[in-house]
């Protein structure tokens, strides 16, 4: 009975992170002429993903855990416990963001790619911050739907965040570029 509660769970959003998927990588297609004009931003993509979706997920199963131990309902939400988290959760994204632009600055001059390295941090702590404010709510509305309908968070949040922080992130550093490609 558990894996059929699950698979009708976890299925639709399975399905639906395949879209995502696509919206973030038909995002990266859009950005080839920023990626020509902006040398190193290739080289933070990945990095800047891998760090949305991990905190991302990271934040979720905190939540989700808090949730099974009691310590959060859907009607007691806006915990101390929640507030730490979510100032946690940004501390973490600006820290991060800046230690990917850094080190990506440094592994485009190791390849020989010389970046403006003000426009590249800009763009890579622009993108980290924004992305990291949008999926944290993202996350608690997750979360408080997910509590709200009876499901376990561990079967949503995961997939949940990992394509929506893919998808944000993506459109982040897209805008991101743009703007500080703009100002630059």
């Amino acid at each position: 009975m558990y894996a059929r509660e699950m698979v009708k769970q976890s299925l639709p959003l399975i399905v639906f992170c395949g879209f995502g998927a696509i919206v973030a990588g038909s995002t990266l297609g859009v950005m080839i002429d920023l990626i020509r004009e902006i040398p190193g931003l290739i080289v933070v993509i990945p990095a800047i993903i891998a760090m949305r979706g991990n905190i991302s997920t990271a934040f979720g199963s905190r939540l989700g855990s808090a949730y099974h131990l009691g310590v959060i309902d859907a009607d007691n939400l806006w915990t101390e416990e929640l507030k730490q988290n979510i100032l946690g959760s940004l501390i973490l994204s600006f820290f991060v963001a800046t230690i990917i632009g850094i080190l990506a600055y440094v592994t485009s001059i190791i390849f020989h790619v010389y970046p403006d390295p003000i426009k590249l941090i800009s763009i890579v702590l622009l993108a980290g911050i924004i992305s990291g404010v949008i999926l944290t709510f993202m996350t608690i509305g997750i979360i408080y739907l997910v509590f709200k309908r009876g499901y376990d968070p561990d079967n949503i949040t995961g997939p949940a965040l990992a394509t929506f922080g893919d998808m944000v992130t993506m459109l982040c550093i897209f805008g991101s570029a743009v703007l500080v490609e703009g100002i630059l």
